[in-house]
């Protein structure tokens, strides 16, 4: 029994280590699969924001046209285009 003795130190202390680099590789990968799929959800985040922009920026072209300006500018604010006798011309 005594001859058992100091093999069963190192035994019980290589397994105590192998159990906790077991704790420590369960936590790391628990962290990585988590931050990964934080990652995939900030990448479909990115792809919805650009295909909100490219909708906006197909708005704002829609609706800074200039026929729609004029047409606004006519029945909004009753603007009109000036006669020809309206018209100023100054030279320098």
């Amino acid at each position: 029994m005594n001859n058992q003795a100091p093999r069963l130190v190192p035994f019980a202390a290589a397994l105590l280590l192998l159990g906790v680099m077991a704790i420590v590789l369960v936590i790391q990968v628990f962290d990585f699969r988590r931050d990964f799929a934080y990652l995939q959800q900030l990448k479909k985040d990115e792809v919805n924001y650009e295909v909100v922009w490219g909708q906006l920026l197909l708005e704002q072209s829609a609706l800074t046209q200039p026929s729609r300006l004029e047409q606004a500018a006519i029945r909004d604010l009753n603007m009109r285009a000036p006669t020809p006798e309206e018209l100023v011309i100054v030279k320098p």
